[in-house]
């Protein structure tokens, strides 16, 4: 009679479990989708990245799935948000359905779906097996701040002599957090920061494989010889809220670099970079962004590049011709830097990051933004760390020859 029980009981909880409803949910670090339709009966779900407004595009989508069956598939239908985000802008549908969504069993773990297909309404279709009872969904592997604290803490684990510090809190109370490596005299400084723009995920996913790469044994005599401050997530309140963060209002933390600054993160970091260079000169400013889609791996030059000379021509042309040489997989750095022609006045030039930097230190400092392309499974986290890693070699070998010395 017992077993007979058990039996029963067994088999009730496999009923139950078979009928399950599908549900979603984006309650945490983030967390976006607004849910067009759920079907049950088919498990097709349609979503749209919801709208914060102000708060910059809305093209980034990431949730969970909860009440899913080990071997089936779900249909997931992507649109575009049809509301503006800022005036009468409404942002492309591209920006939102890339060729592949992102999946893991575990939020930490990312592989591509299979490639999804496009209908005539614009719609983007995936096709998702379902390998766990429970998955994460996302637009591109992510990177929020939980995943910032557990990378911070271990380089802080791995190198005991690094600082942890808060760079600001931002205006809705989040910290900015970063970690400085290397004696505040060192020979060399620099800067290295990821995110202005929060959607762009990828950007600190390369800052992550940059960061493991200079706390590795390869990077011990680099570290002798520079004090880095690395920052994994400058818009941390986009971050955190699933917001795009780009073109936001009134201006996104990119544009943000003015004499007075809207964001206190951007105030902190113009602080501390104008310190580090009155007292030690900075040698290097790195922003790490990943925005196109097709885009190869790039770097933003200086739009007075073709009209420099002496030191400062010959650092940016060493720069690139080293990129050249060390960042390689997935894909090649491009040997040429391109330009932000569709930035066409001087005062908003300033107020980016790189150029502010650029007018605020000296003549051997080179200030360039990395870019990665995203629409790829190549793009992936290991794809990413490798673009890191190859950012390190790159600084390793420059700094080796000394771009102080004219």
């Amino acid at each position: 009679m017992l077993l007979m029980k058990r039996l029963l009981c067994l088999l009730a909880s496999l009923c139950l479990s078979l009928h399950a409803d599908m549900s979603v949910s984006t309650d945490f670090e983030g967390g976006n989708a607004e849910v067009v339709k759920l079907n049950q009966t088919t498990k097709t779900l349609r979503i749209r990245p919801e709208l914060h407004e102000g708060r910059g595009w809305p093209c980034w989508w990431y949730f969970q799935l909860d009440g899913l069956q080990l071997g089936e598939r779900i249909t997931l239908e992507v649109e575009a948000q049809t509301k503006p985000f800022r005036e009468k802008q409404v942002l492309a549908a591209a920006w939102c359905q890339p060729k592949h969504a992102w999946l893991s069993t575990d939020g930490e773990t990312w592989s591509p779906s299979d490639e999804g297909t496009r209908t005539k309404d614009k719609v983007m279709i995936y096709q998702i097996q379902v390998a766990a009872p429970q998955m994460r969904v996302a637009w591109g592997p992510p990177f929020v701040p939980a995943d910032a604290e557990r990378l911070l803490a271990e380089i802080a684990k791995r190198l005991p002599e690094s600082q942890r510090f808060e760079l600001a809190k931002t205006r809705h109370g989040h910290a900015v957090n970063g970690i400085r490596i290397g004696d505040a005299n060192a020979p060399h400084q620099v800067w290295i920061g990821a995110r202005h723009h929060a959607w762009e995920t990828g950007g600190s996913q390369v800052g992550r494989g940059f960061i493991r790469w200079y706390a590795s044994e390869e990077a011990k005599a680099l570290r002798n010889q520079t004090c880095l401050h690395y920052i994994p997530i400058m818009d941390v309140d986009n971050v955190v809220l699933g917001a795009g963060g780009k073109e936001a209002e009134p201006r996104d933390h990119n544009r943000d670099w003015a004499d007075v600054p809207i964001y206190p993160e951007v105030a902190a970091a113009q602080g501390m970079i104008s310190d580090i260079h009155r007292k030690r000169g900075l040698d290097a400013y790195i922003d790490l962004h990943n925005p196109g889609a097709n885009d190869p791996v790039f770097f933003f030059g200086p739009f007075a590049f073709e009209r420099m000379s002496g030191i400062q021509q010959r650092n940016y042309s060493r720069w690139l011709e080293l990129a050249s040489a060390h960042i390689t997989t997935p894909r090649p750095v491009e040997p040429k830097y391109r330009y932000a022609n569709y930035v066409t006045t001087e005062e908003e030039r300033g107020r980016m990051s790189s150029g502010w930097v650029r007018n605020h230190t000296g003549d051997f400092t080179i200030s360039v933004t990395l870019e990665t392309g995203w629409n790829s499974p190549l793009m992936s986290v290991e794809g990413y760390s490798n673009i890191g890693a190859g950012l390190g070699r790159t600084l390793r070998d420059y700094l080796a020859e000394n771009p102080r010395q004219h």
